[in-house]
């Protein structure tokens, strides 16, 4: 009776399972498929020019094309198929992730990374924090494996009434000035133990939650 009962199940395992690869959803056969049956199945011919993705929600892996794939395994059997030769390499927060193409939008980085809509990624590079290119393209090709980390906004004060939410973190004064949207030609203090302190440019000021700024003109300027 329990042999029966381990061949139902597996029987019940080994039915139809719906995968979706590049957003498009199918019915497959078979609990346990190879990544060239995934690809196969959903039409990426010939499989052997595709590099197969599997999105893990957070992370990503790289499926061989004899690789098997335990498709009873995970709630969402989601994947991304490449027209490629090639796996690149990236992390978030250290998780390593592959992915099969030599870029990779903003939308889809927070996508399958799952990033918080509060969060801002920035790159570390040489030991020091730069944000993501202005046009949301993560460029993985050009430098082995990019590292990101995700900052967290703080809100911060300038002149008192005007609340900003900002990335965490060290800036440049110059720097800072242009993300408060600081007018150009006033000069930049910051209110430390109930004291303002002048922020001199190229001087770094590590930007916390609740900090408070004031922007003016230069000392013997007009308004």
């Amino acid at each position: 009776m329990n042999v029966q009962r381990e061949n139902e199940a597996m029987d019940h395992h080994d039915g139809e399972f719906v995968i979706k690869v590049n957003d498009v959803e199918s019915s497959v056969a078979g609990r346990v498929l190879d990544g060239r049956k995934i690809l196969a199945a959903t039409g990426f011919r010939p499989v052997e020019d595709h590099v197969l993705i599997q999105l893990l929600f957070p992370g990503t892996r790289s499926v061989g094309l004899d690789e098997p794939v335990d498709l009873s395994r995970s709630p969402r059997n989601v994947f991304r198929a490449f027209k490629s030769d090639r796996i690149f390499r990236f992390t978030v927060n250290d998780r390593g992730y592959e992915w099969g193409a030599a870029e990779i939008s903003q939308r889809e980085l927070r996508a399958v990374a799952v990033v918080d809509p509060d969060g801002t990624l920035v790159l570390e590079r040489e030991g020091d924090t730069v944000p993501l290119p202005a046009d949301g393209i993560l460029k993985l090709g050009d430098a082995g494996t990019e590292h990101l980390h995700v900052v967290e906004l703080v809100t911060v004060y300038l002149n008192d009434d005007v609340e900003k939410k900002i990335r965490g973190g060290n800036y440049k004064t110059e720097d800072l000035a242009d993300v408060l949207g600081v007018e150009p030609g006033y000069v930049l203090d910051v209110l430390e133990d109930g004291q303002l302190k002048p922020l001199e440019q190229g001087q770094t000021t590590e930007v916390r939650d609740g900090m408070k700024f004031y922007s003016h003109v230069p000392a013997g300027g007009s308004s």
